[in-house]
């Protein structure tokens, strides 16, 4: 696996050195180990800062009208098949509400069935449920 390096633009070159220049002034005459801390950090800030400026696919915009239409085709088609789950499991879990208050109202009108009612209904609500299958078993 290879590295990749970036055309470094002369201007950024200068600034750094510049930079370090500045660093270097503050502690000259001082050991290494007094400054390495300093152009540690210096380093890590301007990665961090080239970082933050990279272009990343829908992450920030782009200069190019393809690449921002194909973000905003691919973004769109996503949200939809993502709200048309929602909606789907929505109406389920509303279904199941609906199923859940008409079990507890069977029961809180003082009808009795053994619980009957309620293991059929807890199996429909989670079907693989752990706790559904112990308790039929005793």
């Amino acid at each position: 696996m290879g590295t990749y390096q970036a055309p470094l633009d002369p201007v950024e070159r200068d600034l750094a050195a510049a930079q370090l220049d500045d660093i270097a002034v503050v502690y000259q005459g001082k050991p290494w180990a007094a400054w390495k801390d300093i152009v540690l950090r210096w380093h890590i800030e301007a990665i961090a800062s080239a970082r933050a400026e990279a272009w990343i696919p829908g992450m920030a915009s782009s200069k190019d009208p393809v690449v921002e239409e194909t973000l905003s085709r691919f973004y769109r088609h996503h949200m939809r098949l993502t709200i048309s789950h929602l909606k789907a499991e929505n109406l389920d879990l509303r279904r199941r509400l609906v199923d859940a208050v008409a079990c507890a109202r069977f029961y809180a009108s003082g009808a009795s069935d053994a619980g009957e009612r309620a293991r059929s209904m807890l199996a429909a609500l989670a079907p693989d449920d752990a706790v559904m299958k112990a308790g039929q078993s005793h």
